[in-house]
């Protein structure tokens, strides 16, 4: 990674973990805007690109992760939220034979990416990830080069 930051895995995976990136606060009166965690190559605050991945979550998470190539934390949101709408689709897509359990699976997606959006916008400021279990670690192996998939 190019990054200046680097980054810690916190907890066990459960859900609701939350794992940290670990940078210096960012301090808008210094006159450093692109501060260690913060610099991005798409030239938007982490602060809004982070929840904007959860906001359609294939559309918008894939193309966060094809032109974000310097910021950890918005790129873990971003494939965050293509793991989780996809593993959503593909529930959804098994059990289409049992009544409301589909309708069941995208409510509970349509909950969790509204926790996501809230708490990606929430612990910017601090870099803190928010893992969604087996998801957020799956993310995590993504980022950090340890995943073989080729974005």
């Amino acid at each position: 990674m190019s990054s200046g930051h680097r980054y810690e895995a916190v907890g066990d995976g459960n859900i609701g973990v939350e794992a940290e990136v670990v940078a210096a606060p960012y301090d808008a009166g210094s006159g450093n805007d692109d501060g260690v965690g913060y610099e991005t190559s798409i030239p938007v605050h982490p602060k809004i690109l982070a929840p904007l991945c959860y906001l359609i979550p294939l559309a918008s998470g894939l193309l966060i992760v094809l032109f974000e190539r310097r910021n950890t934390y918005v790129r873990l949101h971003a494939w965050q939220a293509i793991i989780l709408s996809l593993f959503a689709s593909v529930a959804s897509m098994l059990l289409f034979w049992l009544p409301l359990v589909p309708s069941a699976i995208h409510l509970a997606s349509l909950v969790v990416l509204c926790l996501c959006i809230f708490r990606a916008w929430k612990d910017a400021d601090t870099l803190t990830f928010f893992k969604l279990g087996f998801i957020g670690d799956a993310a995590e192996r993504q980022v950090l080069g340890t995943a073989v998939l080729p974005l």
